[in-house]
């Protein structure tokens, strides 16, 4: 099983802003106005958002989003808890993933992307 590798030095926000969609302290982790401890995460989640294959999907990957992958970050906790960044930019999702890796308190499993971030097996 792939843990997160701690993360020693705070991440340095991506250049294109997140805004208000995420948020992290020393105490929690808020993801669109959703909130959780840090004690409490269990997983992060890193998946490919899907496109269409279609005239639709080509416009929203081409033009709404400059021809870039885009990911989805899922954070789970607790008896089913999830909170979940969607349509993200590669640079923001791993800035999200090693900020949950520098501010969790407790191992914290890794799933999706294989090579995304640093993991240590268990």
């Amino acid at each position: 099983m792939a843990y997160l590798k701690r993360v020693e030095v705070k991440p340095n926000p991506p250049a294109e802003s997140i805004g208000k969609r995420f948020d992290a302290n020393e105490y929690e982790l808020n993801i669109q106005g959703g909130r959780v401890e840090w004690d409490v995460i269990d997983e992060v989640e890193v998946a490919k958002a899907a496109r269409v294959s279609s005239p639709a999907g080509w416009f929203v990957k081409k033009i709404m989003y400059s021809g870039g992958e885009r990911y989805h970050v899922g954070v789970f906790f607790g008896r089913g808890g999830e909170l979940v960044l969607t349509n993200i930019t590669e640079e923001q999702a791993r800035y999200v993933v090693e900020t949950v890796a520098y501010y969790a308190k407790q191992p914290i499993r890794y799933t999706g992307v294989e090579g995304f971030v640093e993991t240590v097996e268990s």
